[in-house]
């Protein structure tokens, strides 16, 4: 049995999620694996004395093989697969259009899907589409924008904004390149030029506010921002996996699971529990003989994106309705 330890800040939403991510794919190699939450000192070696949140996960691997694997699979584009009205095909065929969900995949393993953009989904003609009113199902989690212009795609003159969740996902990818890590630590804090691709990562926003500084100062200034981007695509297996859209139905409510108006709350827990409780824990059901930690994340505003601040202890965030509304819909894109 392997004891690994995993030491984020649990205030940032995204690295609890990556968190999430990493133990739905470790749960790939062994279905046993277990997960608690601990808050403790004497992980961090440039702060031996400071305190930090540690996720300590105990299966039946070898760290070093499996971390080497899975960050080699989070950066290959073969490991990619987008699901679209033409079938199953690589991220790049699906960049600008119509994306159903997107699949990662291990050797020899059965594929992980991500579809978190999704709210109100049901099929028709062969596609996956949402419900036909205002917001058009636009989930709490797509925090990209932008309708898709076919005349721009077919020339490649649009924008990142408008390349939809295949093409974030490939620059993720194509930015994720780490060189044979020993420690699944070393997947999440790795980081690359970049601002947070799918605004998960609350220290690598593009706002304006948390940079201290406007985009247009920071681009004027040469200002490179840092983003962690095998983090952020495990974050959206976690929030897929973890907090998944809830489907219409009677026993679905309409919504997000873990997501009212414009707020996230989640959970991390203690003792020990396996991925199908860790999961429930995660979303604050009570799990029995289990301790839960609940935080609360604002999903923030920038014009018509969304991204995600820092956390508080439940009952300490600021009010969701204190600043811009986030009901615009006309930006609303196929996917």
């Amino acid at each position: 049995m392997t004891t690994i330890q995993l030491a984020i800040d649990a205030r940032n939403p995204g690295e609890y999620l990556a968190v999430c991510g990493l133990l739905e794919v470790l749960s790939r190699y062994d279905a046993n694996v277990t997960s608690a939450w601990r808050r403790t000192p004497g992980v961090l070696p440039s702060l031996p004395s400071a305190a930090a949140d540690v996720c300590e996960i105990n299966m039946d691997v070898d760290e070093a093989a499996v971390a080497a694997e899975v960050a080699k699979h989070l950066g290959s584009k073969d490991a990619w697969k987008a699901i679209t009205e033409n079938g199953r095909v690589p991220l790049a065929d699906s960049v600008g259009g119509w994306c159903g969900a997107l699949e990662f995949s291990l050797p020899e393993k059965s594929p992980i899907v991500v579809d978190h953009w999704y709210e109100w989904a049901h099929p028709s003609n062969g596609r996956i589409v949402q419900r036909l009113e205002k917001r058009d199902g636009k989930s709490r989690w797509k925090f990209w924008a932008g309708k898709q212009d076919e005349a721009s795609i077919k020339k490649g003159t649009y924008s990142a904004s408008l390349r939809g969740i295949a093409g974030l996902s490939l620059d993720l990818v194509r930015a994720a390149q780490l060189s044979s890590p020993q420690k699944f630590q070393e997947i999440i804090a790795f980081t690359s030029p970049g601002a947070s691709r799918l605004n998960l990562d609350a220290v690598a926003t593009r706002s304006s506010i948390d940079r201290g500084i406007s985009a247009n100062d920071a681009a004027k200034s040469g200002s490179t921002s840092q983003g962690r981007p095998a983090m952020e695509l495990l974050a959206a297996i976690g929030i897929s996996t973890f907090f998944p859209p809830r489907r219409e139905g009677d026993n679905a409510p309409h919504g997000v699971i873990g997501v009212r108006k414009r707020l996230f709350t989640y959970n991390t827990w203690s003792p020990h529990l396996p991925l199908a409780l860790a999961r429930m824990a995660a979303r604050g059901v009570a799990v029995a003989h289990s301790e839960l930690v609940n935080r609360e994340a604002i999903i923030g505003m920038m014009g018509q994106y969304g991204y995600l601040k820092l956390a508080r202890p439940a009952g300490l965030t600021e009010s969701v309705d204190s600043s811009n509304d986030d009901e615009i819909d006309d930006e609303d894109s196929d996917e």
